[in-house]
Protein backbone atom coordinates (compact mmCIF):
# COMPACT_ATOMS: atom_id res chain seq x y z
CA UNK A 1 0.00 0.00 0.00
CA UNK A 2 1.06 3.43 -0.69
CA UNK A 3 -0.40 4.43 2.69
CA UNK A 4 -1.28 3.28 6.01
CA UNK A 5 -0.68 6.19 8.40
CA UNK A 6 -1.99 9.62 9.12
CA UNK A 7 -0.97 12.61 7.61
CA UNK A 8 2.02 13.79 9.94
CA UNK A 9 3.19 17.49 10.20
CA UNK A 10 6.13 18.84 8.95
CA UNK A 11 8.65 21.91 8.69
CA UNK A 12 10.51 21.90 5.73
CA UNK A 13 13.42 24.50 4.45
CA UNK A 14 13.49 24.75 0.41
CA UNK A 15 16.36 25.31 -0.15
CA UNK A 16 16.10 25.14 -4.16
CA UNK A 17 13.93 23.56 -5.80
CA UNK A 18 14.05 24.43 -10.03
CA UNK A 19 11.31 22.49 -11.66
CA UNK A 20 11.32 21.52 -15.49
CA UNK A 21 8.39 23.63 -15.99
CA UNK A 22 7.85 24.67 -19.50
CA UNK A 23 5.51 26.26 -21.31
CA UNK A 24 3.63 24.87 -24.04
CA UNK A 25 2.94 28.46 -25.73
CA UNK A 26 2.23 30.99 -28.21
CA UNK A 27 3.73 33.32 -31.11
CA UNK A 28 4.26 36.53 -32.33
CA UNK A 29 7.05 38.55 -30.49
CA UNK A 30 4.85 41.35 -29.92
CA UNK A 31 1.66 40.30 -29.62
CA UNK A 32 1.75 37.01 -27.73
CA UNK A 33 4.25 37.59 -24.59
CA UNK A 34 1.25 37.60 -22.48
CA UNK A 35 -0.01 33.92 -23.55
CA UNK A 36 3.22 32.37 -23.11
CA UNK A 37 4.04 34.02 -19.80
CA UNK A 38 0.52 33.02 -18.58
CA UNK A 39 0.63 29.08 -19.56
CA UNK A 40 4.16 28.82 -17.77
CA UNK A 41 2.49 30.14 -14.31
CA UNK A 42 -0.21 27.77 -15.23
CA UNK A 43 1.75 24.55 -15.68
CA UNK A 44 3.54 25.00 -12.66
CA UNK A 45 0.35 25.30 -11.02
CA UNK A 46 -1.10 22.16 -11.99
CA UNK A 47 2.30 20.27 -11.29
CA UNK A 48 2.92 21.47 -7.95
CA UNK A 49 -1.00 21.17 -7.19
CA UNK A 50 -0.81 17.48 -8.51
CA UNK A 51 1.97 16.43 -6.03
CA UNK A 52 0.49 18.72 -3.28
CA UNK A 53 -2.61 16.49 -3.25
CA UNK A 54 -0.92 13.06 -2.91
CA UNK A 55 1.84 14.23 -0.14
CA UNK A 56 -0.16 12.68 2.39
CA UNK A 57 0.12 9.30 1.08
CA UNK A 58 3.87 9.36 -0.52
CA UNK A 59 5.32 11.16 2.21
CA UNK A 60 6.14 14.63 1.01
CA UNK A 61 5.66 17.28 3.05
CA UNK A 62 4.74 21.21 3.29
CA UNK A 63 6.74 23.65 4.76
CA UNK A 64 4.31 24.40 7.58
CA UNK A 65 1.88 21.79 8.49
CA UNK A 66 -0.37 22.73 11.61
CA UNK A 67 -2.98 19.43 12.23
CA UNK A 68 -6.52 21.16 13.74
CA UNK A 69 -7.14 18.29 15.64
CA UNK A 70 -8.50 14.34 15.76
CA UNK A 71 -12.40 13.80 14.76
CA UNK A 72 -13.35 10.01 15.72
CA UNK A 73 -15.68 9.27 12.40
CA UNK A 74 -18.84 7.15 11.91
CA UNK A 75 -16.92 4.18 12.67
CA UNK A 76 -17.28 5.01 16.69
CA UNK A 77 -21.41 4.67 16.05
CA UNK A 78 -20.32 0.75 15.39
CA UNK A 79 -18.18 0.79 18.18
CA UNK A 80 -14.88 0.78 16.53
CA UNK A 81 -12.88 3.39 18.33
CA UNK A 82 -9.66 3.43 15.84
CA UNK A 83 -11.18 5.20 12.81
CA UNK A 84 -10.43 9.02 13.21
CA UNK A 85 -9.62 11.52 10.67
CA UNK A 86 -7.43 14.61 10.85
CA UNK A 87 -7.88 17.93 9.51
CA UNK A 88 -4.55 19.95 8.63
CA UNK A 89 -3.91 23.44 7.16
CA UNK A 90 -0.49 23.81 5.34
CA UNK A 91 1.88 26.34 3.26
CA UNK A 92 4.17 25.30 0.98
CA UNK A 93 6.27 27.57 -0.84
CA UNK A 94 8.58 26.73 -3.53
CA UNK A 95 10.38 28.21 -7.07
CA UNK A 96 10.12 26.55 -10.74
CA UNK A 97 12.36 27.10 -12.92
CA UNK A 98 11.83 28.04 -17.25
CA UNK A 99 14.20 27.22 -19.40
CA UNK A 100 12.86 26.55 -23.04
CA UNK A 101 14.97 26.30 -25.54
CA UNK A 102 12.45 24.45 -28.31
CA UNK A 103 13.04 27.02 -30.56
CA UNK A 104 11.99 29.91 -32.13
CA UNK A 105 10.40 30.67 -28.80
CA UNK A 106 12.84 30.53 -26.06
CA UNK A 107 11.94 31.25 -22.86
CA UNK A 108 13.93 31.58 -19.18
CA UNK A 109 13.27 32.72 -16.02
CA UNK A 110 10.97 31.55 -12.66
CA UNK A 111 7.50 31.27 -11.14
CA UNK A 112 7.59 31.60 -7.54
CA UNK A 113 4.67 30.00 -5.63
CA UNK A 114 2.85 29.50 -2.46
CA UNK A 115 -0.40 26.83 -1.98
CA UNK A 116 -2.19 27.30 1.06
CA UNK A 117 -3.90 23.85 1.66
CA UNK A 118 -7.31 22.44 4.01
CA UNK A 119 -7.15 19.31 3.85
CA UNK A 120 -8.98 16.21 5.67
CA UNK A 121 -7.18 12.81 5.71
CA UNK A 122 -9.24 9.41 6.50
CA UNK A 123 -6.93 7.47 8.05
CA UNK A 124 -8.73 3.89 7.71
CA UNK A 125 -10.80 4.56 4.28
CA UNK A 126 -7.38 6.24 3.08
CA UNK A 127 -8.87 9.01 1.35
CA UNK A 128 -8.24 12.95 1.24
CA UNK A 129 -10.42 15.65 0.57
CA UNK A 130 -8.87 19.29 0.06
CA UNK A 131 -9.09 22.82 -0.76
CA UNK A 132 -5.94 24.85 -2.44
CA UNK A 133 -5.55 28.44 -3.15
CA UNK A 134 -2.30 28.96 -5.09
CA UNK A 135 -0.42 32.03 -5.07
CA UNK A 136 2.31 32.59 -7.81
CA UNK A 137 4.85 34.96 -9.08
CA UNK A 138 5.71 35.08 -12.59
CA UNK A 139 8.93 36.61 -14.00
CA UNK A 140 10.65 35.25 -17.42
CA UNK A 141 12.55 37.02 -20.84
CA UNK A 142 11.20 35.55 -23.70
CA UNK A 143 12.93 35.44 -26.97
CA UNK A 144 11.67 34.98 -30.26
CA UNK A 145 14.72 33.50 -32.88
CA UNK A 146 15.40 33.93 -36.29
CA UNK A 147 14.28 37.40 -38.95
CA UNK A 148 12.08 38.37 -35.83
CA UNK A 149 15.08 37.92 -32.88
CA UNK A 150 13.22 39.91 -30.47
CA UNK A 151 13.25 39.39 -26.62
CA UNK A 152 10.90 40.94 -24.13
CA UNK A 153 10.45 40.95 -20.62
CA UNK A 154 7.57 39.46 -18.31
CA UNK A 155 6.27 39.57 -15.04
CA UNK A 156 3.37 38.81 -13.20
CA UNK A 157 0.70 37.55 -10.67
CA UNK A 158 -1.51 34.98 -10.55
CA UNK A 159 -4.21 33.19 -7.97
CA UNK A 160 -6.06 29.45 -9.10
CA UNK A 161 -8.34 28.18 -6.29
CA UNK A 162 -7.69 24.04 -6.67
CA UNK A 163 -10.35 21.44 -5.03
CA UNK A 164 -8.95 17.85 -5.08
CA UNK A 165 -9.77 14.30 -3.98
CA UNK A 166 -7.46 11.18 -3.43
CA UNK A 167 -8.49 7.93 -2.72
CA UNK A 168 -6.73 4.57 -2.06
CA UNK A 169 -7.79 0.83 -3.68
CA UNK A 170 -7.92 -1.87 -1.50
CA UNK A 171 -5.40 -3.20 -4.07
CA UNK A 172 -3.16 -0.30 -3.25
CA UNK A 173 -3.28 1.44 -5.86
CA UNK A 174 -3.93 5.75 -5.86
CA UNK A 175 -6.20 7.78 -7.81
CA UNK A 176 -5.70 11.61 -7.87
CA UNK A 177 -8.33 13.95 -8.71
CA UNK A 178 -7.07 17.96 -9.46
CA UNK A 179 -9.05 20.47 -10.81
CA UNK A 180 -8.02 24.72 -11.14
CA UNK A 181 -9.68 28.05 -11.83
CA UNK A 182 -8.06 31.10 -11.57
CA UNK A 183 -6.46 34.54 -12.98
CA UNK A 184 -3.06 36.46 -14.04
CA UNK A 185 -2.43 39.87 -14.15
CA UNK A 186 0.86 40.46 -16.56
CA UNK A 187 2.87 43.29 -17.11
CA UNK A 188 4.59 43.05 -20.68
CA UNK A 189 7.75 45.30 -21.90
CA UNK A 190 9.57 45.19 -25.34
CA UNK A 191 11.15 47.64 -27.28
CA UNK A 192 9.84 50.21 -25.29
CA UNK A 193 6.14 49.44 -25.79
CA UNK A 194 4.21 47.78 -22.41
CA UNK A 195 1.10 46.23 -21.62
CA UNK A 196 -0.71 44.52 -19.14
CA UNK A 197 -3.29 42.13 -19.73
CA UNK A 198 -4.76 39.87 -17.63
CA UNK A 199 -5.57 35.96 -18.68
CA UNK A 200 -8.31 32.98 -17.42
CA UNK A 201 -6.23 29.93 -16.57
CA UNK A 202 -7.94 26.63 -15.89
CA UNK A 203 -6.49 22.66 -15.59
CA UNK A 204 -7.68 19.49 -14.83
CA UNK A 205 -5.57 16.19 -14.05
CA UNK A 206 -6.39 12.51 -13.33
CA UNK A 207 -3.96 10.07 -12.10
CA UNK A 208 -3.31 6.90 -10.41
CA UNK A 209 -0.03 4.86 -8.80
CA UNK A 210 0.67 2.36 -8.01
CA UNK A 211 4.03 0.44 -5.69
CA UNK A 212 5.86 -2.88 -6.40
CA UNK A 213 8.12 -4.21 -3.85
CA UNK A 214 11.10 -6.17 -5.77
CA UNK A 215 13.51 -7.17 -2.31
CA UNK A 216 13.23 -6.25 0.82
CA UNK A 217 15.19 -2.42 0.26
CA UNK A 218 13.40 -1.76 -3.42
CA UNK A 219 10.28 -0.91 -5.32
CA UNK A 220 9.44 0.40 -8.58
CA UNK A 221 6.28 2.77 -8.74
CA UNK A 222 4.46 3.22 -11.68
CA UNK A 223 2.17 6.11 -12.65
CA UNK A 224 -0.14 7.05 -15.18
CA UNK A 225 -2.37 10.90 -15.32
CA UNK A 226 -4.08 12.73 -17.72
CA UNK A 227 -3.51 16.48 -17.60
CA UNK A 228 -5.06 19.34 -19.54
CA UNK A 229 -4.69 23.36 -18.74
CA UNK A 230 -6.49 26.10 -20.92
CA UNK A 231 -4.75 29.74 -21.31
CA UNK A 232 -6.92 32.45 -22.14
CA UNK A 233 -5.87 36.49 -22.93
CA UNK A 234 -8.47 38.59 -23.53
CA UNK A 235 -7.98 41.19 -25.72
CA UNK A 236 -5.85 44.23 -24.60
CA UNK A 237 -4.45 47.85 -25.63
CA UNK A 238 -0.69 48.32 -25.61
CA UNK A 239 0.80 51.56 -24.48
CA UNK A 240 1.72 52.46 -28.10
CA UNK A 241 -2.25 52.10 -29.18
CA UNK A 242 -2.06 49.07 -30.74
CA UNK A 243 -5.50 46.62 -29.87
CA UNK A 244 -4.18 42.93 -29.21
CA UNK A 245 -6.79 40.62 -29.79
CA UNK A 246 -7.68 37.83 -27.36
CA UNK A 247 -5.56 34.44 -27.55
CA UNK A 248 -5.87 31.14 -25.87
CA UNK A 249 -3.91 27.87 -25.20
CA UNK A 250 -4.84 24.64 -24.59
CA UNK A 251 -2.81 21.63 -23.79
CA UNK A 252 -3.80 18.14 -23.06
CA UNK A 253 -0.79 15.63 -21.54
CA UNK A 254 -1.16 11.96 -21.33
CA UNK A 255 2.03 10.44 -19.07
CA UNK A 256 3.21 6.99 -18.14
CA UNK A 257 5.80 6.42 -16.11
CA UNK A 258 8.41 4.29 -13.72
CA UNK A 259 10.71 5.08 -10.77
CA UNK A 260 12.94 2.34 -9.32
CA UNK A 261 13.97 3.59 -5.81
CA UNK A 262 16.82 1.79 -3.68
CA UNK A 263 16.24 2.18 0.30
CA UNK A 264 19.29 2.06 2.21
CA UNK A 265 19.58 3.37 5.87
CA UNK A 266 19.05 6.62 5.48
CA UNK A 267 19.53 7.24 1.41
CA UNK A 268 17.47 6.53 -1.14
CA UNK A 269 18.77 6.49 -4.85
CA UNK A 270 16.08 6.21 -7.30
CA UNK A 271 15.75 6.71 -11.37
CA UNK A 272 12.79 7.23 -13.19
CA UNK A 273 11.56 7.13 -16.93
CA UNK A 274 8.57 8.81 -17.96
CA UNK A 275 6.78 8.72 -21.49
CA UNK A 276 5.15 11.87 -22.77
CA UNK A 277 2.27 12.84 -25.13
CA UNK A 278 1.28 15.95 -25.78
CA UNK A 279 -1.69 17.43 -27.94
CA UNK A 280 -1.30 21.41 -28.08
CA UNK A 281 -3.17 24.15 -29.97
CA UNK A 282 -2.84 27.75 -29.86
CA UNK A 283 -5.94 30.11 -30.90
CA UNK A 284 -6.59 34.14 -32.00
CA UNK A 285 -3.25 35.21 -32.96
CA UNK A 286 -0.63 34.66 -36.31
CA UNK A 287 2.39 35.35 -36.50
CA UNK A 288 5.45 32.83 -34.97
CA UNK A 289 4.11 30.15 -33.13
CA UNK A 290 5.91 28.12 -30.02
CA UNK A 291 6.20 24.33 -30.72
CA UNK A 292 6.14 21.56 -28.33
CA UNK A 293 7.02 18.13 -29.29
CA UNK A 294 4.15 15.79 -29.53
CA UNK A 295 6.21 12.98 -28.19
CA UNK A 296 8.73 12.99 -25.23
CA UNK A 297 10.49 11.20 -22.91
CA UNK A 298 11.80 12.27 -19.73
CA UNK A 299 14.57 10.99 -17.54
CA UNK A 300 14.91 11.82 -13.72
CA UNK A 301 17.63 10.31 -11.13
CA UNK A 302 18.58 11.49 -7.35
CA UNK A 303 18.44 10.75 -3.79
CA UNK A 304 16.65 10.92 -1.04
CA UNK A 305 17.64 10.93 2.47
CA UNK A 306 16.05 10.69 5.82
CA UNK A 307 16.64 10.11 9.14
CA UNK A 308 14.48 10.64 12.51
CA UNK A 309 13.95 14.41 12.12
CA UNK A 310 15.66 15.52 9.16
CA UNK A 311 14.92 14.56 5.37
CA UNK A 312 15.42 16.26 1.71
CA UNK A 313 16.04 15.41 -2.10
CA UNK A 314 18.57 16.38 -4.97
CA UNK A 315 17.65 14.96 -8.32
CA UNK A 316 18.21 16.22 -12.02
CA UNK A 317 16.14 15.40 -14.76
CA UNK A 318 15.43 16.63 -18.90
CA UNK A 319 13.82 15.72 -21.95
CA UNK A 320 14.53 17.40 -25.19
CA UNK A 321 14.51 21.50 -25.29
CA UNK A 322 14.15 21.02 -21.31
CA UNK A 323 16.25 20.24 -17.70
CA UNK A 324 15.86 21.30 -14.39
CA UNK A 325 17.72 20.52 -11.26
CA UNK A 326 15.10 19.88 -8.10
CA UNK A 327 16.60 20.10 -4.35
CA UNK A 328 14.88 20.51 -0.74
CA UNK A 329 15.87 20.11 2.72
CA UNK A 330 12.83 19.53 5.38
CA UNK A 331 12.70 19.27 9.25
CA UNK A 332 9.95 16.72 10.60
CA UNK A 333 7.91 17.40 14.33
Amino acid sequence: MLASTPKKNWMVFIASAPLALVPSSTSAADDNDAVVAAKSATVATAQLVNNFSTASFVGAGPLLSYRLGDITSRGQAAGDDSDFQSTSFSATPTIASINNRIEPILLDGKVSLVILGFERFDEIYLTAKGIALTLDRTSVTQRVTGVADVSSAVTGSGYTISPYYVMQLESGRLVDFNVGLGKNNLQTASAGVSAAPASDRAFLSVGTSTVTPLTKNSDVQYKAALGYTYDGVEEYTQSDGTIVNKSATQLTQVTAGANYTLRLDSFSPFAGLTLVRNWFSTSGNAGIQAREYSSNVLLKMGVNFSNESVYGSLSVQGERGKTSVQAYAGLRY
